[in-house]
């Protein structure tokens, strides 16, 4: 009976815990579109914990914007050398098929 017990309690400690992580990705997304990168720590004594939720979600939002730039400073190169190895594809081919992609995209 203690078995069924510790299982059911590492069940719903579990689902608190992901639904929790949840929650705090859904403030941090929030928090992130309207109040962007600059997002403000306001600490209140009257509020600790609202306090303490902000400073959370901020280092969350800090975190965001840190890894969506990296994310761009790293796929950058990627997309312009991308763009290159199509533009070299287009010169190897026939004068035919250069036409066609310079009316259709140029």
């Amino acid at each position: 009976m203690r078995a069924v017990i510790d299982m059911i309690g590492w069940q719903v400690f579990s689902i608190v815990s992901i639904t929790g992580a949840v929650a705090y990705v859904g403030l941090v997304i929030v928090g992130y579109f309207t109040e962007g990168p600059h997002y403000q720590f306001r600490l209140d004594l009257a509020y600790p914990f609202r306090s303490a939720e902000r400073l959370l979600v901020g280092i969350g939002v800090r975190t965001t914007v840190l890894i969506l730039r990296t994310a761009s400073a790293l796929v950058a190169p990627l997309i312009e050398a991308s763009a290159q190895v199509g533009e070299w594809i287009i010169q190897q081919c026939s004068a035919e098929t250069q036409a066609r992609y310079r009316s259709r995209f140029i």
